[in-house]
């Protein structure tokens, strides 16, 4: 239950001299963002602090964009625009626009989720040269982080709920063609975020995930089982795989990397679902700085079209990129990390460039470039702030491939109903033997 009065970090310093002035701190928010809108108001003070959320969800939802940034006048805004979608605009030049809205700050995280946070501030550790993180509590470990291997954990270990049921929709859009949509129930529990856990150790569990198509008819029943732990580095994720025409289920070796994708026709890596994702040592992670920039932000809307309107099945995907009416860019402070790849290493992307946006550490695009630096993919995470789960997360992410003139979406499902639990789940439900019976409902 959101309870105002944790959110005045001044009386907490008052009341919490134990960690002395390092955090939290009177300018910032229970999780390291600015507390304070920007100088000429274009970014807000953080609003999560406040009691109007209906209010401010209803503004939000009935927003009309302030302006639109297009081919025409890109010139005017690349100094704000990441460099992902200044090139999208400039690939598709006929049809790719960026809707810019008024921006809003309504992201708010449990109470235990800042108690938690305040500790990580002096307790959580990197190791392994930052390849791996250690006593820490559930919450984001460096609300203060002061490197790019610091920023990328908090994205890692960003809440995105405990326990969560859902659906989602994939499907590959080619200049020519489209791919069948493939649906898909899910299930997620997040161990890192059990609140009466103690102090995490190397081997510390991040979380379960099994899913089961169930559309088209042909593939239904199959399924997905991973148990990740916080470091893959130390303790790589195990997966399982269900056939349903054989009625098996098989140890799939790597789903880790740049393990493929099938469903996506190759155009997003293992290491590409939530935009970045498991072991983090084949790169070289270097802090560029914190910036404002127009980014995917608040797609409420989109979220409501997709649920109660069909929007999948009208006019969302569309030649190139989905449509632009039906998306929202906000301009937020953003801090930018560049991963390049050590020698030695293997992997299609030589560099990355991820932006994470500061008041939930989620990252919101990816700039994915080739062995000669040149820019190949550029992923765009569609995200909302989700009030009855607590936290914000996608609507839907898109994986661009610029060569190709292809991407690969994948979306929440309007036809499948979220559960949303705040307690962990009996771990009987993430057995290898739950595939089957997933896969037979």
């Amino acid at each position: 239950m959101k309870v105002h009065s944790r959110i005045v970090w001044p009386v907490l310093l008052m009341l919490s001299s134990s960690i002395g002035n390092s955090f939290p701190k009177d300018n910032l928010t229970p999780l390291g963002a600015e507390l304070l809108g920007n100088s000429d108001g274009s970014i807000p003070r953080w609003q999560g602090e406040s009691s109007n959320t209906v209010q401010l969800n209803n503004e939000i939802i009935e927003g009309k964009p302030l302006y639109n940034i297009t081919n025409s006048n890109i010139d005017e805004y690349k100094s704000v625009l990441p460099h992902g979608l200044f090139a999208l605009v400039k690939k598709y030049p006929e049809s790719m626009r960026v809707p810019v809205y008024k921006s809003y700050r309504p992201a708010y995280f449990p109470d235990w989720i800042y108690d938690a946070i305040e500790k990580n501030a002096t307790s959580a550790e990197l190791v392994n040269n930052g390849e791996a993180v250690t006593n820490t509590y559930p919450g984001i470990p460096f609300p203060m982080a002061k490197n790019g291997y610091e920023v990328l954990w908090n994205h890692k270990l960003a809440y995105r709920g405990v326990y969560l049921e859902s659906g989602t929709s994939e499907k590959v859009i080619h200049e020519n063609r489209q791919s069948q949509s493939i649906r898909t129930k899910v299930k997620y529990a997040m161990s890192y975020y059990d609140k009466d856990r103690a102090i995490s150790d190397l081997e510390q569990m991040l979380g379960y995930y099994i899913s089961s198509v169930t559309h088209p008819p042909k593939l239904s029943g199959g399924g997905l089982l991973v148990h990740e732990r916080v470091n893959g580095s130390v303790i790589p994720r195990q997966a399982w795989g269900y056939m349903a025409g054989q009625r098996r289920i098989i140890r799939i070796p790597s789903v880790d990397y740049d393990s493929l994708m099938p469903r996506s026709e190759g155009i997003r890596f293992a290491d590409e679902v939530d935009i970045y994702n498991g072991s983090i040592n084949r790169y070289d992670w270097r802090l560029v700085g914190k910036k404002e920039l127009i980014i995917p932000y608040n797609n409420g809307a989109l979220y409501d079209d997709i649920r109660f309107r069909d929007l999948l099945d009208k006019d969302f995907y569309t030649k190139f990129h989905p449509n632009p009416k039906y998306l929202r860019y906000e301009k937020h402070r953003v801090w930018m990390v560049e991963g390049i790849l050590k020698t030695g290493e293997s992997h299609p992307y030589k560099k990355r460039v991820l932006y994470m946006e500061e008041d939930s550490w989620i990252i919101v695009l990816a700039e994915n470039y080739k062995k000669n630096y040149e820019l190949w993919r550029v992923s765009v995470s569609y995200v909302k702030f989700y009030q009855d789960l607590g936290a914000v997360f996608k609507v839907a992410d898109i994986f661009h491939d610029i060569e190709q003139k292809s991407y690969f979406a994948q979306s929440v499902d309007g036809r499948k109903k979220t559960v949303i639990k705040t307690t962990l789940p009996s771990k009987q439900m993430f057995k290898p033997s739950a595939l089957r019976r997933l896969g037979r409902r």
